[in-house]
Formats: structure tokens, C-alpha cells, sequence
């Protein structure tokens, strides 16, 4: 483990040995740089910073023969973000205390909602909350909706999202769908970087926002409000309101598959055409999976993991990609 230190990117030398270029974290004059050899590299910076570093260097030529699927079936979970808050801290409740996530329900046989909290002093996430809104409007209609609910209790409005102890009053609704949609997620060069972008991918588009979520979030309001006995309000974000898609959950595009067609990585985490490079996080999720992905995330690696090349009954009988 070395702390304060981020990966740039990697390259593999004539004799198969595999480079990984580093820098000091956030340094800007004394970068500190430093490279890091090993015969198999495993990639685990979660689906954003994966996808990064596969696009950095497969734009840079250094992954010939990595399969075109990079980037394809990148998933959202299907979600969208709210919240039921009181409008001030009542003295005898704290809804930071306690496990992060305990409960969940489901709304219909797609939707499920986590009841997720936030610790304590955990308050930046406030700056993305506001009023719940119905996307079905157009953005004028939002708008004006917006605005008559913030006018008819600005102070309260006001209070719920930006007041202090935020995260003591709140109660985040994470919803979450298995519905088959995607985005498909591709590196550009711009000013000399590679950054990542991304257009509409298989299935339907990403909601904008989802009714049962909706639902949900103001029952989730009127119920704390009867167990507090504090006036309370539902959220949702800015995002919304603007009509665009939030997600806690960045998952796939570089999914398993029986062929580099139809994968970037085989069914033992290896990349296809390199079977010493191994993708072993979130990227490798292949479908949004309507729950929090940390369980799945966990029990692909370990499979991967138990599968290690050496001997062991799980690569007895695993092909070796073609280099």
C-alpha cells in the first residue's frame, strides 16, 4: 500500500513485464514520480477510475489488442436521489446515528429503495438537495412548479436543504431499478488528456426521474414526520430538476463476455488479449442490478480471487486468452 500515490497509467515492456507510471497525489510542482513493475496487474480503482486509465492507454496505443467493447454496458443502477428531511434538528432524534444502510423495500417488482444515512457532520451532500419536483413537466413546467412550492414555504424550503445539521435531519431515499438500460462510455483527447464522455447505450434511455421513487420518498416524509413529530419535507436534487440523471452507482463497461466481441474481460476477470491484466471492481458489473452493488462487487472478486492462475481446480479447465 503506498498512500498519496495515483496511477497515471501502465504499459507492458517486450518481455511481458508490466510498468505502472505513478505520481505523488495532488502534487503540482513535486510530482514525485515513481514506477512500479509487476508480471500481473490487477486493476481495482472502481468503474470510473478503470475506465480512465483503460481509455488513457488504450488511446495511447499501448493496449493493441484490447477488445472495442471497452466502455459498452456502463450502467447507472437505473437510480435517482432523494430524501425526506425535517426542516429543523428535533432535539430527540439523531438520523445520523446508526449503520449507513439498514432497511430497504421494493415498489414493484423493478423498483427497490434503500434508507440510507449519513454521519454526522457529513453535510456537503445538502448542496445537491431541492425540492421534489414531478420530471413529467417540461423544464418551464418544472420550473414553475419549483417555484410555487418554494414560494408557498421558502423559510421551510430554505431550512430543509441548506439549514445546518443536515445529515442529523435527513433521511436519503436511494432508488434503484434492474430495468435493462445503459450508456455507452468513450475516451476523447481534449487539450492533450484523455477524458471520458458518454452517449445513449443499449436498452432505453436512463429515466430522468422516477415516479414510484417519488412516491416513495413523500411516504418516506410523512412517516418520519409521525415518528419525529417535526414538520418534514421531501427532496430531491438539482439534477432533476435540470433533467439530468444522478447515480451513486458508476458501474460496468468492461463486462465479462465469452469473447473479446462481446467482452472486455473472459469469465476469470482476465483482459482478452492480455491474460496477465485483470480488471477485478465495479467495471465489471454487467447489468444494473436494482440494489447497492458492494455484495456483488465483493463476491466477483473473490471468485476471481479463488481462481487465480496456478494450479487450482477453478483453472483446470479455463482457457487462456489469446495474447
Amino acid at each position: 500500500v503506498h498512500p498519496l500515490t495515483s496511477v497515471r497509467e501502465f504499459a507492458q515492456r517486450p518481455d511481458g513485464v508490466w510498468e505502472v507510471h505513478t505520481v505523488r497525489t495532488g502534487g503540482k510542482l513535486r510530482r514525485r514520480k515513481k514506477t512500479f513493475t509487476a508480471n500481473h496487474l490487477i486493476l481495482a480503482a472502481g468503474t470510473w477510475g478503470t475506465q480512465t486509465l483503460l481509455h488513457r492507454v488504450k488511446a495511447a496505443g499501448r493496449l493493441p489488442r484490447m477488445s472495442d467493447t471497452l466502455g459498452v454496458l456502463t450502467r447507472t443502477n437505473s437510480e435517482e436521489l432523494g430524501g425526506a428531511a425535517t426542516v429543523k434538528a428535533p432535539d430527540n432524534v439523531d438520523l445520523s446515528k446508526g449503520v449507513a444502510i439498514t432497511t430497504s423495500f421494493h415498489v414493484d417488482e423493478t423498483t427497490h429503495v434503500e434508507n440510507v444515512r449519513y454521519g454526522a457532520g457529513s453535510n456537503a451532500m445538502g448542496l445537491l438537495t431541492t425540492l421534489l419536483v414531478n420530471g413529467d413537466n417540461s423544464a418551464a413546467g418544472k420550473a414553475k412548479e419549483f417555484l410555487g412550492l418554494f414560494l408557498r414555504q421558502p423559510l421551510n424550503a430554505s431550512r430543509t436543504a441548506w439549514g445546518p445539521r443536515w445529515s442529523e435531519r435527513t433521511v436519503i431515499a436511494l432508488v434503484m431499478q434492474t430495468l435493462d438500460n445503459s450508456i455507452t462510455v468513450s475516451g476523447r483527447r481534449r487539450f492533450g488528456k484523455v477524458r471520458l464522455t458518454s452517449s445513449q447505450g443499449h436498452g432505453e434511455p436512463n429515466p430522468k426521474w422516477i415516479p414510484q421513487g417519488h412516491k416513495s420518498i413523500r411516504a418516506m416524509a410523512a412517516r418520519l414526520s409521525e415518528v419525529t413529530g417535526a414538520e418534514t419535507m421531501a427532496g430531491g436534487t438539482w439534477g432533476e430538476v435540470l433533467g439530468i440523471p444522478l447515480t451513486a452507482h458508476f458501474l460496468g463497461g468492461v463486462v465479462i463476455g465469452d469473447s473479446p466481441e462481446r467482452g472486455v474481460i473472459d469469465a476469470y476477470h482476465r483482459v482478452w488479449g492480455h491474460p496477465d491484466l485483470h480488471v477485478v471492481d465495479g467495471s465489471a458489473i454487467s447489468a444494473n442490478l436494482g440494489v447497492n452493488p458492494s455484495l456483488t462487487i465483493t463476491a466477483q472478486a473473490e471468485r476471481a480471487m479463488a481462481c487465480w492462475p496456478g494450479g487450482n481446480p477453478c483453472t483446470a479447465t479455463a482457457p487462456s486468452p489469446a495474447r
